[in-house]
């Protein structure tokens, strides 16, 4: 009974480090369920830019003039990345990025990652946009739906602890270019929980072992 209970508790420990730490949707859970994981990111300031075309025309009194040019900001912020698997849809796994803070001196306030889903495509890729009939979708939806303008797309790469997020988002002025290019470096934030979860189940293993003295 003794080494059962031993066996028990390591074995707790185990499985608490590999879901606490998970860093993508590799979960090893049957398809025939839905499931979800998530994982925080921080962008990287010194390499994550967004590009804002206003997309308008300024003309001096002389009748001078012409687009107003872009201006390209460097960011920082941090989001969280959500690994979905619907049983029910084909394909089956998405991304999904979610509370999102952008931080940029002079970037206008609308500017944000997008929330909608996004097709894994591969273990490590991603890629979708908000274009109608886009996301988790039965084998048997059809669609008719129907866009004026240009969607917003996201395309994102995942590797070794870092992740990379390009896309377009359009503005109201998407018809002379208007919108923002963004292209995104984020690293992976540890995940404490992992360690403190470890610590107090050896905690408890340790209080089990004494008791049993």
């Amino acid at each position: 009974m003794k080494f059962i209970g031993v066996m028990f508790l390591r074995y707790i420990a185990v499985v608490s480090i590999l879901f606490a730490g998970m860093d993508n949707a590799a979960a090893s859970i049957a398809d025939t369920s839905d499931y979800l994981t998530s994982q925080s990111y921080i962008i990287d300031a010194t390499q994550s830019t967004v590009t804002y075309n206003p997309g308008t025309i300024s003309v001096d009194s002389n009748g001078s003039g012409g687009f107003s040019p872009s201006v390209t900001y460097n960011v920082s912020g941090k989001f969280t990345l959500n690994f979905n698997h619907f049983s029910w849809s084909n394909p089956s796994d998405w991304a999904q990025i979610s509370n999102s803070v952008i931080i940029a001196n002079g970037l206008p306030s609308e500017f944000n990652l997008p929330s909608f889903f996004s097709e894994l495509t591969n273990s490590v890729q991603f890629a979708g946009s908000d274009s109608p009939c886009s996301g988790p979708k039965t084998a048997d939806t059809y669609c008719s739906g129907y866009q004026s303008g240009p969607s917003s797309t996201l395309s994102g790469q995942i590797q070794d602890g870092k992740i990379t997020l390009s896309g377009y988002r359009p503005n109201g002025t998407y018809y002379w270019g208007g919108g923002y290019t963004y292209n995104i470096v984020a690293s992976a934030v540890p995940v404490p929980s992992a360690i403190w979860l470890f610590a107090s189940t050896l905690g408890f293993f340790g209080m089990w072992k004494r008791a049993k003295r």
